[in-house]
């Protein structure tokens, strides 16, 4: 069953801020579609449940954006599909599988709020929901923007969104304080979700493995980076005698170290060069966001320090925080050691993975500077073919998902284009015909291993 170590109310707002940064800033924007996407709930009877369920299927709707570029706005069909393949073996989230997998049925005429699913109406409503922030501006008064946004929507009804949503919404939007709720405080939200401790450490195990694809699924280079770093800082926990709780810990912080590295570029992440002091300087900020984002959540205390702290060196030059051996916890050294493990394994576009001497010569080099816990470290090497071994089946595995969740996207992806290349074929065939017009106007301390995996993160 687990042991239960925190609450979904905290939980499910991090998520929500990591979204965020996915999604191109800082802002509020999961917040809000979930705002309204329970209000609406509310007028349309749903239970405690499907309350709670909205709101996180909400906080993750757009995950699949991890495969698509960021240079356009997308369907929620296109959001669903991209957005299958990463929760579709985590059991706490299987709601949200079926709420992607109808959310990827084309609807024809107008179906009856009775005749769909659960998860059927969580699409429709959260379809509309997604669309509502993009149209408010903190520049204005909220309610100056009422008017001209209901009738945006109201302009979809039965074309992109079901008719009964389009109505359940303009019945909430008649509600003023509603508008500055959802444009001053949307965080309020989380009020609807349970505050005491709800959630056990297998339930965030699963949670965080699944956020672990949000983070690593954006590059191919590092498609496998926080399961490889999990699965040895764990293996390297249980040698050092670590308790059954404390291993889940690890396993948790392992799974959440790099959830920082949402803030950092995908330019950044793929280029095939040195870094650049000013790009190294963004990515070492990485580590405070994963600071930032986990050290709000009860029980998390040790978790949240942990990850947080896997790029802090013993002799001082690490970051983000500078601190030296005697401030560095034993969990955040093994996470240290497991993390430049895990990452001189993996491929990477400046240089292929290495094999075992050249992993074990990095790992001698940042002992020689006084960087990483030689105990660690000597363990680390004692064992290199066992946790290799455990590592690898895992990565291996998460790789195979990773592979297949982006050729289903290119599939999707060409499909589109040739749609998009019929139409204008067929609309160059109907201009052939039409008359035409006159005028037609068209950093060295840190030592080396850091910079490198610095940079593969």
């Amino acid at each position: 069953m687990g042991k239960k170590i925190t609450n979904i109310r905290a939980v499910a707002g991090a998520c929500a801020n990591a979204m965020n940064i996915l999604h191109g800033g800082e802002n509020q924007y999961h917040q809000q579609v979930a705002y309204l996407a329970v209000r609406m709930a509310d007028e349309l009877g749903f239970n405690e449940r499907e309350r709670e369920e909205i709101i996180l299927a909400s906080f993750l709707h757009d995950c699949g954006r991890v495969f698509l570029p960021d240079d356009r706005e997308y369907s929620f069909r296109d959001l669903a599909q991209a957005g299958l393949n990463l929760v579709g073996d985590i059991g706490i989230l299987q709601f949200v599988r079926r709420m992607f997998l109808a959310g990827q049925t084309e609807y024809k005429g107008e179906p009856a709020f009775e005749s769909l699913s659960t998860e059927a109406r969580y699409a429709a409503v959260i379809d509309l929901a997604r669309r509502v922030p993009l149209m408010l501006s903190k520049e204005d008064a909220a309610l100056n923007q009422v008017m001209d946004i209901c009738d945006s929507i109201s302009d979809l009804a039965g074309e992109e969104l079901q008719v009964w949503a389009v109505e359940c919404f303009l019945r909430v939007a008649k509600t003023e304080y509603f508008w500055m709720d959802i444009l001053h405080q949307p965080e309020a939200v989380l009020n609807f979700l349970p505050a005491g401790n709800t959630m056990t450490d297998d339930e965030v195990i699963e949670l965080s493995f699944f956020m672990s694809r949000v983070i690593d699924f954006r590059s191919s280079y590092t498609a496998a980076h926080s399961v490889g770093v999990a699965i040895s800082a764990v293996r390297l926990a249980e040698i050092l005698g670590m308790s059954e709780d404390e291993c889940k810990m690890m396993l948790i912080a392992g799974y959440l170290h790099d959830v920082g590295k949402l803030k950092v570029p995908k330019a950044i992440l793929e280029k095939g060069d040195k870094l650049t002091d000013q790009e190294f300087n963004i990515v070492k900020e990485y580590a405070y966001y994963t600071h930032l984002l986990l050290k709000e959540i009860p029980g998390f205390e040790q978790i949240g320090r942990w990850a947080a702290l896997h790029h802090e060196r013993l002799n001082g030059f690490g970051y983000p925080f500078g601190l030296k051996a005697d401030d560095i916890p034993m969990g955040a050294r093994i996470l240290a050691v497991a993390d430049i493990f895990s990452a001189v394994t993996e491929v990477r576009a400046y240089r292929p993975s290495m094999e075992k001497d050249g992993v074990i010569r990095t790992l001698k080099e940042s002992l020689d500077n006084g960087a990483l816990p030689k105990s660690i470290v000597e363990i680390m090497m004692q064992n290199y073919d066992d946790i290799f071994a455990k590592r690898d089946e895992a990565v291996k595995k998460e790789l195979a998902r990773y592979i297949a969740s982006t050729v289903e996207s290119d599939e999707e992806e060409k499909k589109e284009e040739k749609e998009e290349e019929r139409e204008e074929s067929s609309f160059a065939s109907e201009a052939a015909g039409m008359p035409a017009f006159e005028d037609e106007a068209e950093e060295e301390s840190v030592g080396e291993a850091d910079q490198e995996e610095g940079k593969e993160e």
